[in-house]
């Protein structure tokens, strides 16, 4: 069986956006954008609610360029080399590929992903 890894940006009192709803106050430095893609190289399926894929699916072309670092040119290529699955009731299509729309999940419901395969 696979194995979940919950990663989630957000401040001591437990917000993830601020007050206009904008998250530019956690936007890492080179280090730490670095250290993210480290930990995200080996996984292999994203889990989304709406709202963060909406967010997200910035990356199919953020990190493109070859003006950008090569820490954010990484994590591009990370987000869009890896599956993502997107759980909601209210998104009927998604626009990357390697997307899907999952099934709504539910309170005492198993929710089951992909496992990724090593060549």
């Amino acid at each position: 069986m696979g194995r979940l890894v919950y990663s989630v940006i957000g401040s001591l009192d437990g917000y993830v956006d601020d007050t206009e709803g904008g998250f530019a106050w956690a936007m890492p430095d080179e280090e730490v954008h670095a250290y993210v893609n480290d930990l995200m190289r080996p996984i292999g399926t994203h889990l989304y609610g709406r709202r963060l894929y909406a967010v997200m699916a910035g990356w199919q072309t953020l990190g493109t360029s070859p003006e950008e670092s090569a820490v954010t040119r990484d994590f591009g290529e990370l987000w869009r080399g890896a599956d993502k699955v997107v759980y909601s009731t209210t998104l009927d299509e998604v626009s990357t590929p390697r997307t899907r729309a999952g099934a709504q999940l539910r309170p005492g419901r198993g929710a089951r992903a992909g496992r990724r395969v090593r060549p």
